[in-house]
Parts: C-alpha cells; structure tokens; sequence
C-alpha cells in the first residue's frame, strides 16, 4: 500500500518561542521536528494511565456497592459528602 494514501495533513500555529524551542530540541535529540511532535501525539493518545491502589481499591469497592453515597441532588451529595 502507499503510505502517503494512509496519511493525513495538520497545519498548527505555533508561538515562535515554541518553535524555536521545539527546534533546538529535535537538533540535540537528531530527531526531526515532526518526529517529536508525532511521538507527543502517540504518548497522549495511547498511553493508558494505571490507577493507583487507592483508585484500585475504590473500583472494587463501587463494583461490590459498598461505601456507595445516595443522594437527592448534587446539593444532598456534595452536603453528605462534606464538600
């Protein structure tokens, strides 16, 4: 297949400063510009964040109904909550 039939365009605005930065940082990385900017697209796109154990814990928790807060209204939640 013909990679560029599988590719898409973007044209962005950069303030100059972040150009000149993004620049000088492909220059001591031996990167191009667009290789950094791609690789920046990736992480956020398809990093998937791991909870922490408290996180993990709460998940658990919920899927079990326990520690669960019943409210009337967001009011009621935030008054029950303490918040």
């Amino acid at each position: 297949m013909n990679m560029r039939a599988e590719q898409s365009r973007i044209t962005i605005d950069l303030p100059k400063s972040s150009h000149r930065k993004l620049k000088a940082m492909a220059a001591i990385l031996g990167k191009s510009m667009r290789e950094i900017i791609i690789e920046s697209i990736d992480e956020h796109l398809y990093k998937q964040p791991s909870p922490n154990k408290k996180t993990l814990k709460a998940i658990k928790d919920t899927e079990k109904r326990k520690g669960l807060v019943e409210a009337q209204s967001v009011n009621d939640l935030f008054k029950k909550l303490g918040i």
